[in-house]
């Protein structure tokens, strides 16, 4: 079922054409890459297979499909992730992990590279590096463990253990993304792939919240947050 709201299938049709079409040129190359440039390899795959996995999900695909480009996309931004990347992403990515983590072994191991990467950055103290709320998901993903946060997105901060507060918050998610590179981005012709809030959809897995309600909030990944009861 096709879930975007901002553009049609023929747009993603041809952005997931493109793309793949792209990463996979690029794979046939890795073989050739230079040492000292595998870095900026990495950084070209993650962009690309980030926006395969986001395409595949808004377009309807499958959810095991979607997981696939998780799965690889997750390897590569655990590779090329660095100091300079920002919470938002680094948020997607362990959300969904919580989303999928009923096939958490056959990630884990991309899971604690980047989860250490961000321990040893997140100790200088920058306030672009560090969120309670990645400490909170690392600490469920990798040692088992819930414990409390407090994030710079007030909006997580809102949701308690409640569908009501779910749905409040939600009304702030996308506006309190204002300066994600993606924000804003339906309104060009091609640099678009869709908005989701994986974020509070784990949160709520987490929590244990569930509610039929949510399937009609706008940005929010209704079917993945569900797809161990399907």
């Amino acid at each position: 079922m096709f879930r975007d709201k901002y553009k049609d299938k023929f747009y993603f049709e041809k952005r997931l054409q493109f793309n793949t079409k792209t990463f996979n040129e690029f794979e046939e190359l890795k073989g050739e890459v230079p040492k000292d440039r595998l870095s900026y390899f990495y950084i070209a795959q993650s962009g690309y297979t980030r926006k395969l996995l986001t395409i595949n999900y808004s377009l309807g695909n499958s959810i095991d499909e979607v997981f696939n480009w998780f799965k690889i996309s997750l390897k590569y931004y655990s590779l090329s992730y660095t100091e300079n990347d920002g919470y938002f992403t680094i948020i997607d990515y362990l959300s969904l992990a919580v989303l999928f983590e009923n096939r958490k072994e056959e990630f884990i191991d991309d899971l604690r590279v980047l989860f250490d990467k961000y321990i040893q950055y997140s100790e200088t103290g920058e306030e672009y590096v560090q969120d309670d709320y990645i400490d909170f998901l690392g600490s469920y993903l990798v040692d088992d463990r819930v414990v409390g946060f407090h994030s710079h997105l007030e909006y997580l901060n809102m949701i308690g253990d409640t569908a009501d507060s779910v749905i409040e918050a939600q009304k702030f998610w996308y506006y309190a993304h204002s300066e994600a590179w993606w924000y804003d981005t339906h309104k060009t012709e091609d640099a678009y792939y869709g908005y989701w809030s994986f974020d509070t959809a784990a949160l709520c897995k987490i929590r244990g919240i569930y509610d039929e309600r949510f399937k009609d909030l706008d940005f929010f990944p209704y079917d993945l947050l569900v797809q161990e009861e399907q």
